[in-house]
């Protein structure tokens, strides 16, 4: 009983390192035996916090693991290395197996020329890393031909944040170790000193004397008006009992001669009619008035006749005709 016992307990122990050996080997494998379609990427940075069985998500959604890092030059080994693609074959080489059942299908070819690219993304404060698929602007990350054949589909690296943010401030401090650090300290000391000159003794000091000299003018001139009590008195003379009485003054105008424009039309109207019943009158009295002037003209005519006879022989009012003039006699 007691063999039988050890043999079983040594029986146990070895299947049980048999099971840890195959999780170990399928863990390592990097889902080798899992569905799904290998692809590759190159990365010119590093991908310190990438290993085999590293997460691959598409926009935060795992759809795979990393299988393999290498690099590029083991991988696809150069016949003839030249100067131009020398910095291709310093990059490193991501493989991993993307399931997309999660997501639906994918055409690769399309979605990489439609901007889809790979990412290291760090993953909180761990210090472990992901690679993130994501689409970007196919134009500002277009992808870089490889001078090899590669051995599975490739979806095309760009930068990390980090590496994008450490790249600018190399750019910046490159540019920056290009400044003339000396001349430029000169140059600030030479428009220090101008400056000095200007606000002690220059046109900058005259017109700051100008301006303290006018600010005190003003001042003098606002203590003397006495602004205090002129507000007030324009705050009480606004309040006060004859500001009341001309206000209610104007109102009372204001009534009266609205009251006087309602009137205005009916006076025009009577106006009118006046008007036009003074010239009709006016019409009547010269129909009437012109016979009587004539009669009086013909009068007038014939006093001017009679007082024509008068003064030239005044007999004939007694006497009746004038006598026959003498030539008519000494022919007789």
């Amino acid at each position: 009983m007691e063999l039988n016992a050890a043999s079983f307990r040594v029986g146990a122990f070895v299947l049980a390192g048999i099971a840890c050996l195959v999780a170990l080997f399928l863990f390592l494998s990097g889902g080798l035996f899992q569905g799904g379609t290998l692809y590759e990427s190159y990365f010119s940075e590093s991908v310190q916090g990438l290993s085999v069985g590293t997460a691959v998500k598409y926009r935060g959604v795992p759809v795979g693991n990393v299988t393999y890092l290498g690099l590029a030059a083991m991988d696809y080994a150069p016949d003839i290395r030249s100067i131009e693609n020398d910095h291709q074959y310093r990059q490193i080489v991501v493989r991993f197996r993307l399931n997309f059942k999660k997501v639906g299908e994918v055409d690769i070819e399309k979605a990489v020329r439609a901007g889809l690219r790979a990412q290291i993304k760090p993953q909180g404060i761990t210090g472990l890393s992901y690679i993130d698929l994501s689409f970007v602007n196919p134009k500002t990350y277009p992808p870089e031909a490889v001078p090899w054949h590669p051995d599975d589909p490739v979806i095309p690296a760009i930068p990390s944040t980090l590496t994008q943010v450490q790249d600018v401030a190399e750019k910046i401090f490159s540019s920056l170790g290009q400044v003339d650090i000396a001349k430029m300290s000169d140059n600030l000391s030479q428009l220090l000193a101008t400056l000095n000159d200007e606000v002690s003794s220059g046109d900058a000091h005259k017109a700051l004397a100008n301006a303290d000299e006018l600010l005190s003018t003003l001042n003098q001139a606002l203590k003397q008006s006495n602004l205090p009590a002129t507000t007030a008195s324009i705050r009480n003379l606004a309040g006060g009992k004859q500001t009341e009485q001309i206000l209610a003054q104007l109102n009372q105008t204001t009534a009266q001669l609205a009251k006087i424009s309602s009137q205005l039309p009916a006076l025009l109207s009577a106006s009118q009619a006046a008007v036009n019943q003074a010239s009709e009158t006016t019409a009547d009295v010269q129909g009437q008035l012109l016979p009587i002037l004539q009669s009086m003209k013909a009068t007038m005519d014939n006093l001017r006749d009679f007082s024509s006879t008068l003064s030239t022989n005044p007999s004939q009012v007694i006497w009746g005709a004038p006598p026959p003039p003498p030539a008519q006699e000494g022919s007789k």
